[in-house]
């Protein structure tokens, strides 16, 4: 399930995220898992996460800035309720307990991608995406991705056709609402 995968997690003490990622390593495998002390060490960051697990404070603090698309996990010792919230890994409970609640929110991160499957881009098509929400032309992309110009238009036009999309401040809305860039990675004009 999370083969392939790249997981953050963001815990203000050493225990709880060395601990979540012992339990992500012995159950769900991913490809790689970073932890942090805090969100500007995971904002300083340039590897990509397909998965952010983060303390619920932290999560209505930072929510305009993050950037993972469709799988954040709250961390909380108690109970989170409120509509809008990301799922929450209760952390006051059994090992067992805690295994059977990332399996559903894993479960239901899969349900949600799985029905999207038409619209998803490839790694490449978010990155070009990315470039054009940041302003940037077919040259500029093409450079600073280090592929030919003719890819990056291929790209362009395979993204407008997932997305049914065709405008450029559409695209960007479209990245900006799916974790592609945040907000403060547009151009400032």
């Amino acid at each position: 399930m999370l083969s392939k995968q790249n997981i953050a997690i963001i815990a203000g003490d050493f225990l709880s995220g060395y601990g979540l990622k012992a339990l992500f390593c012995e159950y769900f495998t991913p490809a790689k898992i970073d932890v942090f002390a805090a969100v500007d060490d995971y904002y300083d960051s340039k590897n990509i996460y397909h998965l952010l697990a983060l303390p619920a404070v932290d999560y209505l603090v930072h929510l305009n800035r993050l950037t993972v698309k469709n799988k954040i996990i709250t961390i909380s010792g108690a109970p989170q309720r409120g509509a809008g919230q990301a799922p929450y890994l209760y952390t006051l409970c059994s090992e067992q307990e805690m295994v059977e609640q990332l399996q559903s929110i894993l479960t239901s991160f899969d349900s949600l991608q799985s029905g999207d499957a038409k619209n998803e881009l490839s790694e490449r098509e978010c990155e070009v995406l990315a470039k054009v929400a940041q302003g940037a032309i077919n040259k500029e992309i093409a450079d600073s991705l280090n592929i030919s110009l003719n890819t990056v238009i291929t790209h362009r036009k395979n993204i407008t056709a997932k997305l049914g999309i065709k405008t450029i401040s559409g695209l960007t809305v479209y990245a900006i609402l799916n974790g592609i860039i945040s907000g403060r990675e547009l151009p400032k004009s």
